[in-house]
């Protein structure tokens, strides 16, 4: 190499100066670290109840990492800032609360976590006609459906009303709802701890009619716990008009009033049948030939 070729190779060297090395961040050999950190962060939306256990940490500040249990109070006990109400609260709000005191005296821009690292036992009581009574423990979740609840309770008994089914809230306010509400409904009606279930007993329980003359089976008919009883269903449940009845003129008496009932008329046109109340007493006259 001559003299001037190495005087232009130092000069090119000159202008464009040192290397650059540019560090790429190495990408990731699959999503299973970011799979991970999404399964533990928290649930933003649980309610915060007493007995929960919440841990704190707060980012370049571990004097400040602490575990604290919820009160029955509603309070917890935080480092500098002491006693909080966070009872009522979701983990966003409770942790912008703890945010903004830390923020208000002691850091800046402070970057707060809070986990619940173990959940207070919950409880609700499903009470009335049901099969097995009694206090069920709530999900860590918080909260239960209402189907969810008599499921647990063991269902409905025999002697339920299928109407009459009230949930009685912890904060004194009630709700009846129906069999129907605990069948693709039922996770409509949410419970909470404290909450109770009183499933009422069919008014219908211990009631009946009775029926007297030419039928096959005279005597007291129990009533449907549902409610439902026309004046066919019953004379069938009594086995039927004897060979001498007289199904044109049945009697129906009701509170001192008696109805003279066309039996057979309804049983052949159909449409809407003749009901029947607690107490009734029917009589099936002979026919006269």
């Amino acid at each position: 190499m001559n003299l001037s070729s190495c005087f232009w190779l130092i000069l090119l060297l000159l202008v464009s100066g040192p290397a650059q090395v540019v560090a790429v961040p190495d990408a990731p050999a699959d999503g299973k670290a970011n799979a991970k950190a999404a399964a533990s962060a928290p649930d933003a939306s649980y309610t915060l109840k007493p007995d929960d256990v919440l841990e704190l940490s707060v980012f370049g500040e571990d004097d400040l990492s602490t575990t604290t249990k919820i009160l029955k109070t509603g309070e917890a006990v935080f480092p500098l800032i002491g006693a909080v109400n966070v009872g009522g609260l979701n983990l966003d709000a409770a942790t912008t609360r703890i945010r903004g005191l830390y923020a208000d005296k002691y850091l800046v821009n402070p970057r707060v976590t809070i986990t619940v690292s173990s959940y207070g036992e919950q409880w609700i009581t499903v009470l009335g006609a049901v099969k097995t009574a009694g206090t069920f423990p709530v999900p860590a979740s918080g909260s239960i459906d209402l189907a969810s609840a008599v499921a647990l309770a063991g269902g409905l008994s025999e002697d339920a009303d299928s109407r009459s089914i009230s949930v009685i809230r912890s904060s004194g306010a009630t709700s009846v709802h129906s069999k129907g509400q605990l069948t693709g409904q039922g996770s409509a009606v949410q419970l909470r701890a404290g909450d109770r279930v009183v499933v009422g007993q069919s008014a219908y329980v211990g009631k009946s009619v009775t029926i007297l003359g030419r039928v096959m089976r005279p005597g007291p008919i129990p009533f449907p716990l549902d409610g439902n009883l026309d004046i066919i269903r019953a004379i069938s449940q009594a086995g039927g008009f004897h060979e001498l009845a007289n199904p044109k003129k049945v009697n129906v008496s009701r509170e001192g009033k008696v109805q003279v009932i066309d039996v057979r008329e309804l049983s052949e046109r159909g449409g809407s049948a003749f009901r029947l109340q607690p107490g009734d007493v029917l009589t099936v006259p002979e026919r006269i030939f």
